[in-house]
């Protein structure tokens, strides 16, 4: 068994739900091609099958807190690196109990820096910080 990282587990979460969201591919078809064949029977492939799922089952709830938060833009404005990304953190905050706040943001952050553009990491990172400041207010 391949050990995935926790952050490529992520990473590769992100790949299938931009996959499912742009090339309107079915989820485990997606997470398939995005695995090696290697990574297929990985430690954390219950992770990734668990995010992109729960990302998916509740992306109307996501989706309304994302465009809540991001006064002046719409989902369909927004670059589809962004928008993915900013699905799967806000997925993470909301529904991991046991992920952290900062981790889940850090991360997004980070892959933003990798696949976004140059304003990418900056987007989510104010998007992903207003909803921080909201749950510490709760």
């Amino acid at each position: 068994m391949i050990a995935l990282t926790r952050r490529d587990a992520r990473e590769a979460a992100f790949i299938v739900l931009f996959q499912v969201d742009v090339g309107r591919m079915r989820p485990e078809t997606a997470i398939e091609t995005t695995l090696s064949d290697k990574a297929r029977g990985c430690r954390n492939l219950d992770y990734i099958r668990c995010v992109v799922l729960g990302t998916l089952r509740n992306l109307e709830s996501i989706d309304d807190t994302i465009s809540r938060l991001a006064i002046g833009w719409t989902l369909d404005r927004m670059g589809a690196v962004d928008r993915n990304l900013l699905r799967l953190a806000v997925y993470e905050i909301l529904f991991f109990d046991d992920i952290p706040i900062n981790v889940a943001i850090n991360e997004a952050v980070t892959l933003a820096r990798k696949y976004g553009d140059d304003e990418s990491w900056k987007f989510i990172n104010g998007i992903l910080g207003k909803l921080a400041r909201e749950m510490k207010e709760e």
